[in-house]
């Protein structure tokens, strides 16, 4: 597993600041390690999460929907 550096756990901490994200929320260090991971941004990264959490209209048929479609993929 990746672990972020320093300076890009001090961006992520930035970043959530700037998009009004506490860092009791989602932890900075957990998040940059994360992004590191996932090799994905950090904008990228808060909208996959806050569409998990967030739900929304039909969210629940869609991730019904995309866990068979992983499953049959196994």
């Amino acid at each position: 597993m990746p672990t972020a550096t320093p300076p890009e756990v001090r961006k992520a901490r930035a970043f959530l600041r700037s998009q009004n994200v506490t860092t009791k929320e989602i932890p900075p260090r957990k998040f940059a390690n994360s992004a590191k991971e996932l090799n994905k941004g950090f904008r990228e990264l808060l909208r996959y999460i806050m569409k998990l959490r967030g739900g929304g209209q039909n969210q629940a048929a869609e991730r019904r929907a995309n866990i068979a479609e992983t499953v049959r993929k196994d």
